[in-house]
């Protein structure tokens, strides 16, 4: 690639395409415009390979064809003189520091419906002269375009309802159609460029709470003979049944399990020896520690975020969790003690968590049902084995964990919100626990596993194989 060619090619066409008779003096954006050329042709000389692409964009800044025609066309300034230069330089910083912010979400709409006021025959009733006349604090027309943009979009903020990618393509696309840009995609480089000017980036909402479980979950409800007097049940351990263990999920406003799950053993001194570290079972989605309640304190609040959540997130999250004491110190959430990322913890009022916390409302109780389900079907057939231990609490905590992380569970956790009153978007119907994991049309079926005849215990969420105890819990099914 010969650059002087290049240079002499540019400059045939800019003589064919321009009138080029001025002698003012050069200007320093002047200048600056043509050191970008220069640098732009250097790069080009550099490159092995260059691929060029089209695009039409959407520029919120330019002029909106409402208002194209009420340019006075008598206006016009000399071309050769510095003073045009000098007002296209201060143009173009007026437009570039156009901002919306210092004006009302109020005042916007007042604007825009007095703007877009229009007579019997639909046109427009009001110039551009006329708004401004009353509305003088809008310094120039581009603004009405600009307000209405902003309405739609912060429009939505103010409300609290959730915008993603996708709104701010429709909106792009609806504002392009209004000012008949027919070329305009709206195309994902275009997206990026936009948020970029603005300053708009994705903040994931997510939700965690501490869950005690028992080491021997047992049903409240059992079938029993009419008339009976007393019912009794049975347990394996009912030290067993009193003492329990603490996990920690999260889940997300798009219907995700965020992150591995933190479980707190109980243990009497507290700590866990190095001989019960080296024999533990170790899976991917689960983060082991432990305390002598089984309950977690501020200390575990901290472990829980380190392992937890920040490898899980991006530069920015909105934390919503319950006003337990242990996790309120906000020091706990400072861009220095989270790898400089930028959490926002917003808390639940007290006595309101079992209303409005979405993992209270809903997502909780199907992961204990889950539990428990387990712990039953032990419990009925007799099945050799204790599941208060050790490593059977982190297995079926793993088990659980990766089955309510399959996709067919997405618009059930999405629900949570919903129930919650934390999102406007009713994603029912969906699955639950028992219709996708425990259906009753399986109980008579055996086990998908060559030569295994074995009752089956459980549907697989993922794969939607059915399995045994033992092909499920033993030789631990898991869905990487």
């Amino acid at each position: 690639m010969n650059p002087a060619n290049i240079v002499d090619c540019l400059c045939d066409l800019v003589k064919n395409n321009l009138s080029l008779h001025s002698t003012s003096d050069i200007s320093s954006k002047e200048r600056e415009i043509a050191q970008h050329l220069c640098e732009t042709i250097v790069t080009f000389n550099k490159c092995k390979r260059v691929e060029y692409e089209e695009e039409t964009t959407l520029d919120l800044y330019e002029m909106s064809n409402d208002y194209e025609s009420e340019v006075d066309d008598t206006t016009s300034h000399d071309d050769d003189s510095s003073e045009a230069d000098d007002e296209l330089e201060s143009e173009e910083k007026e437009r570039e520091g156009c901002n919306v912010k210092g004006y009302s979400l109020e005042y916007m709409k007042e604007v825009v419906a007095y703007a877009d006021a229009k007579d019997s025959s639909g046109k427009r009733r009001r110039s551009w002269k006329t708004v401004h006349h009353k509305y003088k604090k809008v310094p120039d027309q581009a603004y009405i375009s600009r307000f209405r943009n902003y309405i739609e979009q912060q429009g939505a903020r103010e409300k609290s309802l959730m915008v993603h990618d996708i709104d701010i393509k429709r909106w792009g696309l609806k504002a392009a159609k209004e000012i008949k840009l027919d070329e305009f995609s709206a195309s994902d480089r275009w997206l990026r460029n936009f948020k970029g000017r603005h300053g708009i980036v994705s903040r994931r909402i997510l939700n965690t709470d501490q869950v005690g479980i028992e080491k021997e979950a047992h049903s409240t409800r059992t079938l029993s003979f009419g008339g009976e007097k007393k019912t009794f049940g049975t347990v394996a351990s009912k030290n067993a049944s009193t003492h329990s263990y603490t996990v920690q999920p999260t889940i997300s406003l798009d219907g995700k399990q965020v992150g591995p799950i933190l479980l707190c053993l109980q243990e009497p001194k507290g700590k866990l020896g190095e001989g019960v570290k080296n024999k533990l079972f170790k899976p991917s989605n689960v983060v082991i520690t432990c305390s002598a309640s089984g309950k977690l304190t501020s200390s575990l609040v901290a472990y829980w975020r380190d392992n937890c959540l920040l490898p899980s997130i991006g530069g920015k999250c909105l934390l919503l969790s319950d006003s337990w004491s242990a996790q309120n110190d906000m020091s706990l959430y400072d861009k220095a003690n989270c790898q400089n990322k930028h959490i926002t913890r917003i808390q639940t009022p007290q006595k309101t968590t079992s209303d409005l916390q979405p993992l209270d409302v809903y997502y909780n109780r199907q992961m204990k049902n889950f539990i428990k389900r387990i712990y039953n079907r032990v419990a009925l057939d007799e099945i050799p084995i204790h599941m208060y231990e050790r490593n059977n609490i982190i297995k079926i905590v793993s088990l659980v964990h990766n089955q309510l992380s399959a996709p067919i569970f997405r618009q059930m956790i999405r629900y949570s919100w919903y129930a919650s009153g934390l999102s406007k978007t009713d994603p029912t119907p969906f699955f639950n626990i028992n219709e996708v994991c425990f259906p009753p049309i399986t109980s008579h079926e055996e086990c998908s596993v060559d030569n295994c005849d074995d009752a089956v215990l459980i549907t697989c969420a993922f794969c939607s194989e059915k399995f045994c105890f033992h092909d499920f819990f033993v030789n631990y099914h898991f869905h990487d």
